[in-house]
């Protein structure tokens, strides 16, 4: 009988999250009865629990997760990203990995527009003459150059995958023009209207307003954006990342920052993670600095479970399974 371990319980990239609930594991025991649903719930057990496990749905996975998880077959990931168990051993191993594509598309698409329309907007100026107990219509008057609106504007998509997808789709229904690039090729969805290959970067930050970073990061895809990059982008636009911190050099963004060369940056994710304590990201006026939580949503465990019971089912059935990791390309 297949195995299938669930090991939340001490995960550190799930911290604040609620436990998994118990009702969920009962759940897929019912609905497929010829494996055994394994709910690790004591963080010491872990390892242990681990020897026989044949499928783990999981967060995290180290080199001493693999040495213990020794007739482990397929590792499935709560997150979208994967380069963070992809270590020489799990590559070289025949352990299949796959992760949680189509999770997060529409918590992140909300919480870029969210961003975009805060800059739009200067509500966080806005909040911060509020919090020292000023009316400050002048003030705010006097940047009226700057105050805008996200109709007409031009968005541009770094990662076409389905988190820069959802984030196209929002944009072009505010009117907004889309542009993106993808490493692969394919058809333009119908929400893009420019849909540039990787080598026209510079095109894509030329143009847009809003440059939304949403790729995974891979070997090609660290410090991507650096100093020659951020020069290219227009004085007023802005730059948001839900992909992850490397693929911002961090340094040449907050000295482009300071030195008011782009109108501001939305970081969900930074590098290193949490920034260090006197990092200038904190205190930057042009910047909107979240602690990597726009994937989060409400019911998460349902919507995880959601996505994991057909992959699950395909496993089962020996049939060829999505959302499937290239281990070498790392996503």
């Amino acid at each position: 009988m297949t195995k299938v371990s669930i090991s939340f319980a001490g995960a550190s990239g799930l911290t604040g999250f609620p436990e998994f609930p118990i009702a969920l594991a009962n759940q897929l025991q019912a609905e497929f009865p010829q494996a055994k649903i394994n709910l690790i719930q004591d963080a010491d057990r872990r390892l242990a629990e681990f020897a026989d496990t044949d499928v783990l749905y999981a967060v995290r996975f180290g080199k001493k997760d693999f040495a213990a998880a020794k007739q482990l077959k397929w590792l499935h990931l709560t997150s979208a990203g994967a380069t963070h168990v992809l270590f020489p051993e799990i590559i070289e191993s025949d352990i299949l990995v796959t992760n949680s594509r189509g999770l997060y598309g529409i918590p992140i698409a909300e919480h870029v527009l969210g961003v975009m329309i805060m800059f739009a907007r200067r509500f966080h100026e806005a909040y911060r003459f509020q919090s020292e107990g000023k009316w400050a219509r002048q003030e705010m008057l006097r940047r009226f150059p700057l105050l805008a609106e996200l109709h007409s504007r031009t968005v541009g998509i770094i990662g076409l995958g389905s988190i820069g997808l959802a984030v196209a789709e929002r944009c072009k229904a505010l009117g907004m023009c889309v542009v993106a690039n993808k490493r692969r090729g394919g058809d333009k969805p119908a929400c893009v209207d420019e849909l540039f290959g990787p080598d026209d970067l510079a095109q894509l930050l030329q143009q847009s307003d809003y440059v939304v970073i949403a790729a995974p990061l891979t070997a090609e895809t660290k410090g991507l954006i650096g100093e020659s990059e951020l020069r290219l982008m227009k004085p007023t636009a802005f730059i948001i990342n839900v992909g992850r911190g490397a693929i911002i050099q961090e340094a040449a963004l907050i000295d482009a920052l300071k030195e008011d060369r782009i109108g501001g940056a939305g970081l969900d994710v930074t590098d290193p993670e949490p920034p260090e304590l006197d990092s200038k990201l904190f205190y930057l006026p042009n910047v909107i600095l979240t602690p990597h939580y726009s994937g989060i949503r409400s019911n998460y465990w349902e919507h995880s479970v959601a996505l994991f019971r057909p992959i699950l089912s395909q496993y089962l059935r020996a049939e060829p399974m999505d959302n499937v990791v290239d281990k070498r390309g790392g996503y």
